[in-house]
Order: structure tokens, then sequence, then C-alpha cells
């Protein structure tokens, strides 16, 4: 028999909504120096990776068919952005972190090694506490958006950063 499905039971079985405001992103040795902490606090807004599976469509005499799950994808597209400050720590660590991958200079870089980072989006409870990770494995920034600045406005400079990385994994916490 079906359970009588009301708002309370609604309430009873959401303990607690997860918020979007309670989230920090962590680069550890983040490539090109910088400091893990000023990334952490400096991050303004980003996004909970998703993925999708394709369909295999296997038609069947003159029947509709029958579908099984295919290969897994990924965005592979992970934006930040990042606020500054006047002592452009987070400009210099990402310029730092671009040149390795790719010297505008003289055309040369280093190796995935060198360059590639996991980086961690940590979700968290109201008391501050870490309710699950996202490991993004092999992170790596691809692009430092354009930055608008002008006499007419009053805010501030905040970085759009566009990481890409090879896959995603979660670990839920407690």
């Amino acid at each position: 028999m079906a359970e009588n499905i009301s708002l309370d039971t609604l309430k009873n079985n959401l303990t607690n909504l997860a918020r979007t405001f309670l989230w920090e992103v962590i680069i550890p040795s983040p490539a090109g120096n910088g400091d893990t902490t000023l990334w952490q606090i400096r991050a303004q807004s980003s996004s909970i990776p998703g993925r999708s599976v394709g369909i295999i469509h296997v038609p069947y005499m003159g029947t509709g068919g029958i579908n099984f799950p295919g290969k897994l994808t990924y965005s592979h597209v992970f934006p930040c952005t990042f606020i500054e400050s006047e002592d452009r720590v987070i400009h210099t660590a990402i310029y730092t972190w671009l040149q390795g991958q790719n010297n505008d200079y003289d055309g040369t870089g280093t190796g995935d090694d060198q360059v590639k980072r996991d980086v961690y989006l940590n979700l968290l409870d109201v008391g501050g506490n870490i309710t699950e990770t996202i490991r993004l494995v092999g992170c790596f920034i691809a692009s430092l958006g354009d930055v608008v600045v002008n006499y007419e406005s009053e805010g501030g400079i905040i970085y759009p950063v566009e990481f890409r990385y090879d896959r995603w994994q979660t670990q839920a916490m407690g």
C-alpha cells in the first residue's frame, strides 16, 4: 500500500537542505606556486560537475527496441571565479601556472606531472563540516577570462577561470 505523501513526509525525510553557498575549492600545491589558502578563500563561485551516459539503442523486429546504457561522458569543464586584491596574488599564480603549461615567450611547456593538479570541491553543512568531497583528477587551467575595468563601476576585479579535468569522483563524508 502506498504511503500517504504530504508536506510533513517531505519535511521528515529532508533533515537539512544542502545550501549552494556552503562550499570550498581546495587546490593542494597549485602549479606555479600560489598559496592553497589564498585560492580557497578567494574562490567566489563554481559549479558541481555533471556527467551523462550515452544510449545504445537496439532495434528489434517491429518493436520500439531496447535501450542499454552506453559510454560515460563528462563536460571536462570546471569553472571558478576568483576575487583579486591589490596584492595581485591570484593573477600572478594563474599566470605562472599558465606559463608552465605553455610559455608564450619561447613556446615551451612542461609535462602533465608539472601542470596538472587534483582539485577538490568540498560541500559543507551549516556547521562547516565537509559532507561530500568531489575530486577533479588532473586539472589544469584552460582559460583565464577577460575582466572589464571601467570608471563607471565600483566592483572589484574578479577573474573567471576555466579548469579542465580528466575525470571526477566523489566521496561522501561522515
